[in-house]
This record gives C-alpha cells, structure tokens and sequence, in this order.
C-alpha cells in the first residue's frame, strides 16, 4: 500500500520548488496543509518556495532581457499587460518588484518586463530575494492558518453531524414544499385568467 504521507514528505518539497518556479500560491497552499499535518516543515516549505520563486522570477527577467521584444510582437495581449506593467514599473519599481507575486495575472509578465526594460540587476536581484521571502511567508502562514480553522470546522461538523444532517434535510422538505405551494398557486391562477 502507498503511504501518502511519506511521498509528501519526500517529494513534497521538489514539487514545492518545481511549482513556484512558475506561479506558487496553490502549491504553497497545499504544502501549508502538510505543515499542518506536520508532514513538511514550516520554515524549509518558505525556504524552499522562496528560492523557487526566486529562480523562476530571475529565469523571467533574463527571458525578457534577451528575447522579450520577439516574444511581445508574436503575442499582443501579452505585451498589452507589458504596457500596464510598466506604468507601474516607471513609477514605483521596487514596490511593484515587492508586490508583483500578489499580483495576480501579472505574475510572468513582470519579472520579464523588468528584463525588457534594462533594470538594474543588482538592485532587482536583492529586492526579489526579500519579495520572494516575504511572499512565502505569507502565504505559507496563513496556508497553515485556514488549515486550522478547516479541521476545526470540520471537526465540529463531525460532533454535529446529526444536527447538521437533520437540519439540511429539513430544510431542502421546506424548499420543495415551498416550491410546490408556488407551482400550485400559479396554476390556480392560469386557470382564474
């Protein structure tokens, strides 16, 4: 039999780094469910999805770098999101660095942009790091956070099942009688017009 909870434990971390490496919030999300089970480490899981997102984002700006220009003239809603992402680029560079993973949408074209345009890599590369840090973080905390009210959900639906069950059951016997009294009520009054 396959024990699911080792495979985790040992390729957990892989899949971890492999999807952040493109976008991350759900692979994020999902370690944090194993922290919870204390499957995965809290603190390697944020390492681990910093250092993804790190890598992917580096991986982004050297592709906008190199070949961005190409690659935005094959693809014009791609380099429509370029445009507005460099509005905010022009202005607020290292916020839009710090911000860009909660960005959603956004998330590729960025870190690409910030190669097109030329930015200046050292201080890309230290503000990615502390963005990359901060945004798993973030997410992992409260990944590990809503995993907790889950089972605490679930375990009072669990001591409550027969209420809840009661409950449901009584309400659905209540929404179809009320549907047939307003079914019979407009065939009484089709047959009155």
């Amino acid at each position: 039999m396959i024990d699911w909870a080792q495979l985790l434990e040992h390729y957990g971390y892989v899949a971890v780094a492999i999807g952040t490496f493109f976008e991350g919030e759900t692979i994020l999300l999902l370690g944090s469910y194993a922290v919870h089970h204390q499957i995965l480490d809290f603190w390697t899981l944020i390492l681990i999805g910093s250092c993804g997102s790190f890598i992917g984002d580096m991986f982004y700006y050297y592709l906008g770098y190199h070949q961005g220009y190409k690659i935005l003239k094959k693809r014009p809603k791609l380099e429509e999101k370029f445009h507005k992402g460099s509005k905010f680029i022009e202005k607020y560079p290292i916020l839009t660095i710090l911000l860009m993973r909660f960005l959603w949408g956004f998330r590729t074209i960025l870190p690409a942009s910030f190669g097109i345009k030329r930015f200046n890599l050292p201080v890309y590369i230290v503000a990615n790091v502390i963005a990359s840090f901060v945004w798993a973080y973030v997410i992992v905390a409260l990944g590990v956070k809503i995993s907790h009210y889950i089972h605490v959900v679930l375990h009072h639906m669990h001591v409550h099942a027969k209420t809840i069950t009661i409950a449901v059951i009584t309400t659905i016997v209540i929404s179809i009688v009320i549907h047939l009294l307003v079914v019979v009520r407009r065939k009484n009054q089709c047959k009155k017009d």
